[in-house]
């Protein structure tokens, strides 16, 4: 499911002319938490791991990334969210894979302790249904 778009400016580019990979790791978290509260009525979620962080290829200023998101567990507390990153040229149409993860982000209360996720099940339908139409499967 696209969850995102953000052009990429030249004030996040680093000596190399690309986006430094911390700069993508936290765009990649914001899109996490973003996910997580639209799957589910939980008000709040921390990101308690990042795994499989993959840099595929560099991105440069004034490319459009593009953020989608798969769930690829539906834990009790948590849910673990795949997350591809994509460049996307609107003139040709074309895209090309940047950066891939996986984050487990775990639904929290005021005083941040684990809690219930409350799923929102026809959001949980559509990101399935969205994989399913990106992959083909």
């Amino acid at each position: 499911m696209l969850i995102s778009r953000e052009m990429v400016l030249d004030q996040d580019i680093g000596l190399n002319a690309t986006l430094f990979g911390g700069d993508m790791m936290a765009r990649m978290d914001k899109v996490a938490g973003i996910t997580a509260a639209l799957m589910s009525r939980n008000r709040r979620f921390l990101t308690v791991k990042v795994s499989e962080l993959v840099f595929h290829s560099p991105v440069r200023a004034g490319e459009i990334i593009e953020f989608h998101i798969a769930i690829a567990r539906q834990g009790r507390t948590s849910m673990t969210l795949q997350i591809e990153v994509q460049v996307y040229e609107p003139v040709s149409d074309q895209r090309r894979d940047v950066t891939s993860g996986e984050f487990v982000m775990v639904a929290v209360n005021e005083v941040l302790n684990a809690e219930p996720i409350l799923w929102k099940s026809e959001m949980v339908q559509a990101a399935k249904e969205a994989h399913r139409a990106r992959h083909g499967s």
